[in-house]
């Protein structure tokens, strides 16, 4: 009988044990669900009487308790997180003669459901409401919407009309559905459920549509009878273009709801203008990357609050300078549309100010979202994380674990734009100071410490944990990380690969790297460059104070020189001697000299030059091992397969880049042999040609003197039979003859560089070329090494040349 009873006292803890596991487990999945719903209050109170009270609890478990609260309305919670106690409340801040109290280790929260609406202010939808109620809060009206189980709430109108008590319109439809625009009205506020399907990866900015263009065309595709997720989806499945934005048309004329599709926002267009023949158009545009980061509020603006302005950026550019501002925590910021497509960055939120001023022309609020992510495994190649509530002030006892992991070949680079852990004890990673520990794979873990802005790890694989206590908090961190190439690494695994920094991107200036290779005992390493674009260097030789890349045969800076290597190269090989290869990267201050700089493969093999089978995929890499695992383009990798596309091929461009430099001094030698010869060639050339000339002018003088004919008993028919037998010396006797000639002559020189005419010219009388003989006419040669000049009154003739008169 006793046995029994014990077995059922077993049985019964275990029941309850079991119960209550699963009811804390489903308090913190809710937690979970609607940690967003919530804005934190640190070290503060509400001066009201609590409603329910649950002890030993985490927070998580205490906004859980909140949210399921059936016996109450929990409109607000406390949480001491020293004594780890709860506190529920039915009142909160909007409620009369209710105020914040200060206290130390007490956190008040307070429900924002709001932040699971989309507000279009000076808008509303004309639809029959199936719930109305007065005087609420645009919260408590929130509320009412997400909890309402009668018929699905999509959103509602706020109505503010001066003088008349203020209306929330609960409605069973939004303009995402399609059935109806969003209209303006400046008495009225329209909230939208946070949407499903495709149509929640775009903004709603309301009633209007994109401003034409008289050089192009705004809408690149029209499609006629879909909806509006289908419109979305028909944006994001786009392949012509990129589809950035749509506008939507509800039932036009023909009773059909069109959909235009377009690569432009309205920053690219000037905004956006409204149809007043038909006023039903609604503009959507894409939420992209960055923008996801951020609550958007179309037509609204914090005045006065600015503290860093861009302009001619897209909102999603915007978005990512707001993200990554180092200066001051960036939280809002406002996005004019024109004239100048404008971005205004800010440290305040609406929360800060009071409220959003409602704004008249393009100008749009995006407030960044609370990250409320405790830990994760991040495997992406590059991406960020924060201390839970960023911007706001992280809670008590965090307790969150980062596993980031990469490519085996890289390491992991950490920037933080802030860092704020609040005050810290002398002793370096103590148990009483909220800390960040790193723990690099296989090596011992460290605390980062205050004011830091860059960590980078040791190997592919870092695990961040950050804990808070129960005292104090701060601001928190905000962090980057980027998988980058190793720089200053010890390489013992076979394949692997290395690259200069930031690869294929542009170096930067002033990198120093040193990569040593090592293999196993009775083996060598085999490096091949698929790709290597360096500085130029003057005269194809490197130099050793430009940017360049220098290889050792040995692991120690004392080994003997392999090569020294610069400027842009096609793929090539490189073998070392031993088991060990020093390779080093440096480059010089000059940032205009920056280039992509190279990337390298190794293997180990055999001292005999074989490959085993498990370093085999280096020579293919398209057998066992993906393409993305090496990093490099697929231009690249084609070429490398191409180029070495077997292990006979490996092993010729080995010997190939052994042999290098003997095959790079025997061309220099052969080189200069040419050189001389050709110089000798010359020369000689130039003898012969000289002493040819020499003997010509003398036979040339011969003939003169043999064939000089008086002009005065000839006729003119002789005349200019004897001027054609000179023509081989150029040269006619004026003795006699004939009153004038006239002659127009075009003399070309024997290398067709020099063309000379002859003009007309009047021969002298007979007897007066008896009495004053003057010289023949010459053709003139241009001086050179091997002749003179010859002048005349009358245009010169060269001797040496064979003129055609």
């Amino acid at each position: 009988m006793d046995e029994i009873n014990l077995r059922q006292k077993f049985l019964l803890i275990l029941i309850i044990v079991t119960v209550s596991r699963n009811a804390i487990s489903y308090s913190e999945d809710v937690a979970q669900s609607f940690r967003g719903l919530f804005t934190r209050h640190s070290n503060k109170r509400l001066s009201s009487i609590q409603a329910d009270f649950v002890s030993n609890v985490s927070l998580d478990v205490c906004t859980g308790e909140c949210v399921a609260a059936a016996r109450f309305q929990c409109k607000s919670f406390s949480y001491d997180s020293i004594r780890r106690s709860c506190f529920l409340y039915a009142v909160n801040l909007n409620d009369p003669d209710v105020r914040l109290v200060d206290v130390e280790g007490r956190d008040h929260y307070e429900t924002s459901y709001l932040k699971q609406f989309a507000r279009l202010p000076s808008h509303e939808v004309r639809l029959m409401t199936s719930q109305s109620i007065s005087s609420i809060s645009p919260e408590e009206c929130a509320r009412r919407c997400i909890l309402e189980t009668r018929f699905k709430c999509r959103g509602f109108n706020y109505e503010h009309v001066v003088g008349q008590p203020v209306r929330c319109l609960l409605v069973e439809s939004s303009p995402a559905t399609g059935s109806q625009a969003a209209m303006t009205n400046e008495a009225t506020d329209f909230y939208q459920k946070e949407t499903e399907g495709a149509i929640s990866s775009f903004i709603n900015y309301g009633m209007g549509m994109l401003r034409p263009t008289i050089t192009s065309e705004v809408y690149q595709r029209s499609v006629r009878g879909v909806t509006a997720d289908g419109c979305a989806q028909r944006c994001l499945d786009e392949t012509t273009f990129d589809c950035l934005s749509f506008d939507y048309v509800h039932e036009d004329d023909n009773r059909q709801n069109i959909c235009h599709l377009s690569q432009y926002i309205a920053a690219n267009v000037q905004g956006l203008v409204v149809d007043s023949v038909n006023p039903r158009h609604n503009h959507f545009e894409r939420i992209e990357r960055f923008l996801n980061y951020f609550y958007a509020t179309p037509y609204a603006v914090i005045q006065g609050n600015n503290m860093k302005t861009f302009t001619k950026v897209t909102p999603n550019r915007c978005a990512r300078l707001c993200m990554e501002e180092d200066a001051f925590v960036c939280r809002s910021f406002d996005y004019t549309v024109v004239p100048e497509a404008t971005c205004l960055l800010s440290s305040k939120t609406s929360r800060d100010v009071g409220g959003l001023d409602t704004a008249s022309g393009h100008v749009h609020h995006f407030e960044m979202k609370p990250l409320l992510d405790c830990g994760g495994n991040l495997t992406e190649p590059e991406g960020g994380f924060a201390s839970p509530n960023w911007p706001r002030n992280y809670a008590h006892h965090e307790n969150c674990v980062w596993n980031i992991t990469t490519s085996r070949n890289k390491v992991i680079e950490l920037r933080f734009t802030h860092f704020d852990l609040g005050l810290q004890s002398s002793d370096e990673c103590s148990d009483e100071d909220d800390r960040l520990v790193v723990t690099d794979s296989g090596y011992r873990p460290y605390c980062v410490k205050p004011n830091t802005k860059t960590v980078t790890t040791k190997t592919n694989s870092v695990r961040l944990q950050f804990l808070s206590n129960a005292e104090v908090d701060a601001q928190g961190f905000r962090a980057f990380y980027r998988a980058e190439w190793t720089c200053n690494m010890l390489l013992k695994e076979s394949p692997g690969e290395f690259a200069s920094p930031k690869w294929p991107e542009n170096y930067p200036s002033g990198s120093r790297c040193t990569w040593r290779i090592t293999a196993p005992e009775g083996q060598r390493v085999h490096i091949v460059f698929t790709s290597f674009a360096l500085e130029h260097h003057a005269l194809g030789h490197c130099n050793e104070k430009l940017d360049h890349v220098r290889i050792l045969d040995g692991g120690t800076v004392g080994s003997s020189l392999i090569g020294l290597y610069c400027g842009s190269r096609p793929s090539f090989a490189v073998v070392s001697s031993g088991q060990d290869v020093l390779v080093q990267f440096s480059s010089d201050n000059d940032p205009q000299a920056s280039r992509p700089g190279f990337h390298a493969k190794f293997v180990f093999e055999a001292m005999n030059g074989s490959i085993s089978d498990k370093d085999s995929r280096f020579i293919n890499i398209g057998e066992g091992v993906e393409a993305s695992k090496w990093q490099g383009t697929e231009e690249e990798d084609t070429r490398v397969v191409g180029s070495l596309s077997s292990s006979e091929d490996l092993l010729s461009a080995r010997d190939e880049s052994t042999s290098n430099g003997f095959r790079s001094a025997m061309w220099a030698v052969v080189t200069c042999l040419l050189l001389l010869v050709g110089a000798l060639a010359v020369a000689l050339f130039l003898v012969i040609r000289h002493y040819r000339r020499k003997i010509n002018g003398e036979m040339e003088k011969s003939v003169d003197e043999d064939d000089s004919y008086p002009m005065e008993s000839m006729p003119l028919q002789s005349i200019e039979s004897s001027f054609r037998k000179n023509q081989f010396n150029n040269r006619v006797d004026l003795t006699g003859g004939a009153e004038a000639v006239a002659a127009s002559c075009t003399v070309t020189s024997r290398n067709e560089d020099v063309a000379t005419t002859f003009e007309e010219e009047k021969l002298p009388s007979a007897s007066t070329a008896l009495m004053h003989p003057r010289p023949p006419p010459r053709l003139h040669r241009p001086q050179s090494s091997y002749g003179k000049y010859h002048e005349d009154n009358v245009k010169n003739i060269n001797v040496e040349d064979k003129t055609q008169v």
